[in-house]
């Protein structure tokens, strides 16, 4: 039901007496609008005298007892779009909300909606409801007792205020869209005059201006030309430049990686003899050598021992570089357990303990990863704290590539942890560590050459993987390297 176009007579009664909603049925509903004499007799009756109406439209009528109730269906029929016109309610509602706090929790659901307080009591006027309800032509009060005229003759006003107000109110509607639309059209059409005007102007203007235009951009077209042309030509020239300085740079990188390779293998034969005429030394004429002697020797060949140590190292990291064999399955616990054996000796004689977690088995190149975790497994057992045990653990994991920032294809990575508890390394050292040569601690604290984390960086590199170290001094360090699987 459309209630602009049909006349609404939907009324709700709100009162917790019985009789009362009864006799509000008896003078509203058509059904029951033929009432006896012993009704109109009844001395128990809640209004003043009999009324009888007859060839009027019944009101649609709906009654609840309590506020909240007549709040609920006040709300469900507008949102069905058949909302009352008036609703008759009792001031003094027993359960819950008064009449006035049910009138706020109604206008709240539908602000359109004719309400009447009925109330008994003399006291009860205005200036109980303005402060809460406010000055609104939509609010009545009606005393009781009251005569069923007044009840159908309100009801009847009422309906018919509602159904004007609203009949109004779409056409207020209507008007509005109506003037909007026309003022929209008149707006559009002035602006149109207004641009036909500014377009005449400038059309004069740009007639007068186009042949000076195109002179002056044909020659900046010619300028460009030439200027494109030269950029080219000059382009041409840095890129035949850069591609061979790039040829140079990487004929340099070879020829150093085969000079180191080669000094570092010729170097071995002199150091070889130097280290031999110094054993002659010591067993045929230690007797004759003073201790200072003795010591000048001892001196010698600790140099040559380190100095040899720097060769092996540098020969270890100038083939890393070198083709080797194609990428294999690797078993990394099989590896690490081969690695554990080679440095058997050293885990004995300093009485660590090695854990082994999950370990899987990636595809790669067994040299480089086998250098790679023999060298960071032999800095875990080197760097423990004095008078401690080393304590290792390796573990491995495959995660997905989200983070990794290294050079291998995205997909899926073996990321191995070595942890140790060692000494630690400080947080402001974490970017030299693998610098090649690089060392931390003085020779005398601790052996080797620095060249072992630059090996095992350079390794990762190739890989397509990545290395990192998590640290504090004293505590121990985690040395964290990815490698694809694949």
């Amino acid at each position: 039901m459309n209630p602009v176009c049909t006349l609404n007579r939907r009324i709700l009664v709100i009162d917790d007496s019985p009789d009362i909603l009864q006799d509000f049925r008896k003078i509203l509903c058509s059904a029951i609008s033929l009432i006896s004499n012993a009704w109109l007799e009844s001395s128990q009756d809640f209004f003043d005298g009999p009324f009888l109406h007859h060839g009027e439209e019944p009101f649609d009528l709906h009654c609840v007892n309590n506020g909240e109730s007549g709040r609920d269906v006040v709300a469900q029929a507008k949102e069905r779009g058949s909302p009352f016109a008036v609703v008759f309610l009792d001031v003094q509602l027993p359960n819950g909300w008064d009449g006035i706090e049910t009138v706020e929790r109604i206008w709240d659901e539908d602000s359109d909606v004719q309400v009447v307080l009925c109330t008994a009591y003399p006291d009860f006027g205005w200036s109980a409801v303005l402060p809460r309800l406010g000055h609104r032509d939509q609010l009545l009060i009606l005393r009781k007792p009251f005569d069923p005229i007044e009840v159908w003759q309100l009801s009847t006003a009422l309906t018919m205020k509602w159904h004007c107000a609203q009949q109004a109110r779409l056409r207020v509607q209507e008007l509005e869209q109506t003037v909007m639309t026309r003022t929209g059209l008149l707006e559009e059409t002035n602006r149109c005059l207004e641009q036909d005007l500014l377009r005449r102007q400038e059309v004069e203007v740009e007639l007068a201006q186009v042949v000076c235009d195109v002179q002056e951009r044909n020659l900046e077209l010619s300028a460009m030309r030439d200027q494109a042309l030269n950029e080219i030509h000059e382009r041409e020239r840095i890129e035949r430049i850069l591609r061979h300085q790039t040829e140079e740079l990487a004929r340099s990188n070879r020829d150093l990686e085969q000079f180191a390779s080669l000094a570092a293998h010729d170097l071995q034969e002199p150091l070889h003899s130097i280290q031999v005429f110094l054993d002659l030394l010591q067993v045929k004429y230690g007797s004759a050598l003073t201790s200072q002697g003795l010591g000048y020797v001892d001196r010698v060949k600790n140099a040559a021992d380190r100095m040899q140590q720097l060769i092996q190292s540098l020969l270890v990291y100038s083939r890393i570089d070198l083709p080797h064999t194609s990428g294999e399955p690797l078993v990394l616990r099989e590896m690490v357990d081969e690695i554990l054996s080679d440095l058997g000796a050293r885990i004995e004689e300093m009485q660590a303990v090695v854990q082994i977690g999950e370990l899987p088995t990636i595809y790669g190149n067994a040299f480089q990863v086998r250098q790679l975790l023999q060298n960071l497994l032999g800095n875990a057992l080197k760097f423990h704290r004095p008078g401690v045990p080393p304590v290792i653990r390796i573990t491995g994991t495959i995660i997905q590539n989200r983070r990794h920032t290294g050079l291998g294809q995205p997909g899926w990575l073996c990321q191995i942890e070595i942890h140790d508890q060692g000494i630690g390394i400080p947080s402001e050292q974490f970017g030299k560590i693998f610098g090649i040569f690089k060392r931390l601690h003085r020779k005398d604290e601790f052996e080797g050459t620095g060249i072992g984390l630059a090996v095992c960086q350079r390794i990762v590199e190739k890989c397509g993987g990545a290395i990192s170290v998590r640290s504090k001094l004293g505590e121990g360090s985690t040395f964290i390297v990815t490698l694809p699987i694949q």
